[in-house]
């Protein structure tokens, strides 16, 4: 299991695949906001 952090935010939304994890930080990064993103695994 993944979260993803956000600007050193971590997020609440838990991914249980890293596939999920890395187009969730793609989708946070075509918001414009995220300045870094990591994925944490569980």
């Amino acid at each position: 299991m993944y979260q993803i952090k956000v600007n050193g935010v971590l997020m609440p939304t838990i991914y249980y695949s890293l596939r999920d994890a890395m187009s969730a930080c793609e989708a946070e990064k075509s918001r414009g906001y995220a300045v870094f993103t990591a994925i944490v695994s569980l």
